[in-house]
């Protein structure tokens, strides 16, 4: 079972008082990661890669273009020192007791690893694959059937617990069963495909995944919604 990271796993919240430091507002966060993630998907669709550091670190002078260079080097030090969702770790403990657990990340897999240590979940995972290896960001397909064949499994074996409804169709689209975690409530694009498991918290929808019949790293079985 693979799990996204960045406000799946880990929260972006501690970075708002260091974006406040920097001159950004209320809304600034949301702003900065939409722009961050905007020009990564961008990249790829030209063809193009670059890591998700230099892309945070540009995305971020765009919208904060008058801050000191000082302050905005402490918010992208921030993305290193992340809390966890109070619902991740269980429910990482939970996915291990039918599958094997792995991460799938935009971000590098050293970045990553130091990432998951830091909040206790680095126990859980067997494997951090990260894009960097597939030259593309998530949603192109290349970085999930990149993981299917780091994993050696069949792309349908393999399983992918992410918030994000993007995240959620571009495993879709490249074969994966998904799992959507809802937990600010909000009303799913109609323009994305629908994850085969939906819930309001990341234990329930590894639950949910695993109903479906897990074996190795992947589930097989019809639509269901937990």
């Amino acid at each position: 079972m693979a799990f996204d990271v960045i406000d799946t796993l880990f929260s972006l919240a501690s970075l708002e008082p260091l974006l406040a430091g920097a001159g950004g507002g209320p809304s600034t966060l949301e702003l900065w990661f939409r722009r961050l993630l905007g020009d990564g998907f961008a990249l790829t669709a030209a063809g193009d890669y670059r890591s998700f550091s230099d892309v945070a670190k540009a995305s971020l002078r765009s919208v904060l273009p008058d801050a000191h260079d000082h302050d905005l080097e402490a918010v992208v030090a921030g993305l290193a020192e992340l809390d966890a969702h109070p619902d991740s770790a269980p429910a990482m403990g939970r996915a291990v007791e039918g599958a094997r657990v792995v991460v799938l990340t935009n971000g590098s897999a050293r970045s990553t690893h130091a990432l998951l240590e830091r909040g206790g979940l680095d126990a859980f995972v067997d494997t951090v694959v990260s894009v960097a290896d597939a030259k593309a960001w998530k949603p192109a397909a290349a970085p999930y059937l990149h993981a299917a064949a780091v994993l050696d499994v069949a792309p349908e074996r393999l399983a992918m617990a992410t918030v994000h409804p993007w995240d959620v169709h571009g495993a879709h689209r490249a074969g994966l069963t998904t799992g959507w975690c809802n937990r600010d409530g909000r009303r799913y694009p109609a323009t994305f495909h629908v994850a085969d498991v939906h819930g309001p918290e990341l234990v329930s929808v590894v639950e949910a995944l695993l109903g479906l019949g897990v074996s190795g790293l992947g589930v097989s079985g019809s639509e269901v919604s937990g």
